[in-house]
């Protein structure tokens, strides 16, 4: 009797199943275009189901007290209005920490009371929360045109997401705890029916 010689080979790695964007649409219950905002964000990196699942899991935020104001921005660009001395505007995930919070505290046409009562202002892309601002107060208010009133604020940066579906890469800016945990709370978290006030929401209780 002979007995056979083996070897035992581990295979590789299944490679990670790609989602096309219209598939990660239907997951997301978005459409193709808002898929395409989260990639060239870069807070979506890929069309991996994994990542796709993980924001598909995300908790959705609900306002038990107060109003939550909410920047729905898109991804990085250059400003077209003539004034705009912003480097850059929407939110992007290879943004540095000034820039991010140079494109998020202005200019915007929004109820500025509100803003600055809340003392907070979440940044969102695609409904995703991927930054929050501590908000001071109005720090400017301008008249851009007639009747068109924009107000950009003092504000520091207090929690940003490196990438949505990755809860590690999450950093919570400040040390203030109630602050720290509402930061920590929001981050990649999906906001939905909040009330439209222009590119500036807010999210109520009830």
């Amino acid at each position: 009797m002979m007995l056979p010689t083996i070897a035992l080979v581990r295979p590789e790695a299944a490679s990670a199943s790609v989602l096309s964007r219209g598939e990660a649409a239907s997951l997301l219950g978005v459409s193709v275009n808002t898929v395409g905002k989260l990639l060239d964000s870069g807070f979506l990196p890929g069309l991996e189901a994994s990542r796709v699942t993980a924001l598909s899991r995300a908790p959705q935020v609900e306002v038990s007290a107060g109003v939550l104001p909410v920047l729905r921005t898109g991804a990085p660009g250059l400003p077209s209005r003539e004034g705009d001395d912003r480097e850059a505007i929407g939110a992007g995930a290879a943004m540095s920490d000034v820039q991010f919070l140079e494109a998020a505290r202005q200019w915007w046409r929004c109820d500025a009371g509100t803003v600055t009562s809340a003392g907070v202002l979440a940044v969102a892309v695609a409904g995703w929360v991927v930054g929050v601002l501590a908000v001071q107060g109005v720090q400017e208010t301008r008249a851009w045109k007639v009747g068109e009133v924009r107000h950009s604020f003092a504000a520091d940066l207090v929690g940003r997401v490196g990438t949505l579906d990755e809860s590690g890469s999450h950093r919570v800016l400040t040390s203030r705890p109630a602050l720290a945990e509402l930061a920590a709370q929001l981050l990649g978290a999906r906001v939905q029916g909040a009330v439209s006030g222009g590119p500036i929401a807010y999210l109520s209780a009830g």
